[in-house]
């Protein structure tokens, strides 16, 4: 059963300055991302915004 309820974005610090940033998406019931960004971010709102972007192209695949 699909519920788009259970995938989120979480922005987290994963490397040291200047690109810190990287967006990972999860699903309720794992522990680990069912995916992150290739790259770093400079800011978290910029990883924020190509996770959202990201995800609710996911979501779509997943709705076919």
């Amino acid at each position: 059963r699909f519920d788009e309820t259970d995938y989120s974005v979480v922005v987290k610090n994963r490397a040291p300055l200047p690109n810190s940033w990287r967006w990972e998406i999860y699903r309720a019931g794992r522990m680990s991302p069912i995916g992150h960004s290739p790259i770093f971010f400079r800011t978290m709102t910029a990883a924020n915004k190509e996770g959202k972007a990201t995800l609710k192209q996911l979501l779509a695949e997943l709705k076919i």
